[in-house]
């Protein structure tokens, strides 16, 4: 098969790729390891709209994110969730930024921030101050589908689900790359969309791995009440944690700096023990955690006895479901808490493109670069 353009993940970064070349007239393959898209983190995430408030220590990434905020919720309104209040709370103890530098670093951006009683919320013991901010919550799945509707009007983009490169090689201004069932393809372009598998693939094609550290992370979805369902809380900079609404689903999400990661590796394939209880995910290859039978307990109990310590009196959740997904981060990240859109054009004719990056709304990076 030959096609213009293969585009390996099948996330929203490989579906928006697809879209974008398929209406420019180019024959695109989508290949993905799952048996549909959107199946690791695309899909199992914190599901905010990102404007930058995450952001205090790098201004760089918070520019970034607040740049294509509002093109996003302009380019699926409707998978935008609006109906909640965005609150961001400073720690008293701990935190790596206070309430003024906080300010001070929205004036900077551009970004709103609004002064509230933090009591409303929080428990003032422990809370120096809360602003309320104008960040949203997306709908993976109304994006997904959008996406994928985009892509299939082109009628110039096919799809291969459970997809598993058993080699690739560099044949003149093409690359040939093998799949399972003896399928073959022919592209001289590739771009390398797949986020916690972005070595493994680098390294099929014989270009050197990024230094990555994995974390398998735990997303937990939990049900609230009272105002604790009209609202998003995030308590920063630190090992703090969230609670938010989670799309459009009727839940909220709640992780935590210090209990969301399990499990972490710094080898440049990721090597976690808990590979050798599943024969299926291996450092070359990596499972999908989130059905995996030897995925990690749940750190519920641990997050929850975090928020009760913060949030005001009355403000419960209860445990409804785990999600898992392995996240990679660049080591170079971890001084600052970055989170830039790394792409990497490695080759020119044929032409290689790796892109790597933790925020849904810089999905527009590839604009440049496709």
């Amino acid at each position: 098969m030959r096609y213009d353009h293969l585009i390996l993940g099948a996330g929203i970064y490989g579906l928006y790729a697809a879209a974008l070349l398929g209406k420019k007239g180019l024959k695109v393959l989508v290949a993905e390891y799952e048996d549909g898209p959107f199946r690791r983190a695309s899909w199992i995430n914190q599901a905010r709209v990102h404007h930058g408030y995450h952001y205090p220590r790098s201004v760089s990434t918070a520019r970034r994110t607040a740049m294509y905020y509002r093109r996003f919720n302009a380019d699926f309104p409707f998978a935008i969730n609006r109906s909640f209040r965005k609150i961001y709370a400073l720690s008293s103890v701990g935190s790596l930024t206070n309430a003024p530098q906080f300010l001070k670093f929205c004036v900077h951006v551009g970004i709103p921030a609004i002064e509230i009683n933090a009591a409303a919320y929080f428990n003032p013991q422990y809370v120096e101050a809360a602003f309320e901010t104008e960040e949203y919550a997306f709908d993976p799945f109304a994006v997904r589908d959008a996406l994928m509707e985009r892509a299939k009007e082109t009628g110039k983009v096919d799809f291969l689900f459970g997809a598993r490169i058993l080699g690739a090689e560099r044949q003149g201004r093409v690359y040939s790359v093998a799949f399972n069932e003896g399928r073959k393809v022919e592209a001289p372009a590739v771009l390398n969309a797949t986020y916690s598998s972005t070595n493994q693939v680098l390294s099929k094609f014989g270009f050197q791995p990024m230094n990555i550290k994995y974390e398998i992370c735990e997303v937990i979805m939990v049900g609230v009440g009272g105002r604790l369902k009209e609202a998003g809380l995030t308590v920063m900079d630190g090992q703090f944690f969230s609670v938010m609404p989670f799309g459009l689903a009727g839940s909220h999400s709640l992780t935590s700096v210090a209990f969301t990661p399990h499990l972490s590796s710094y080898e440049k394939l990721p090597v976690f023990r808990c590979q050798e209880r599943n024969t299926e995910c291996t450092p070359g290859q990596l499972a999908n955690c989130n059905t995996c039978p030897a995925r990690p307990e749940t750190a519920f109990p641990y997050m929850n006895q975090l928020a009760k310590k913060y949030l005001a009196a009355g403000m419960e959740m209860g445990y409804e479901s785990s999600l898992f997904a392995i996240k990679p981060i660049l080591l170079a990240a971890e001084l600052d808490d970055s989170r830039p859109t790394i792409t990497m054009r490695l080759s020119d004719e044929p032409s290689f493109v790796s892109v790597l990056s933790g925020k849904i709304n810089t999905v527009y990076d590839l604009d440049e670069v496709l």
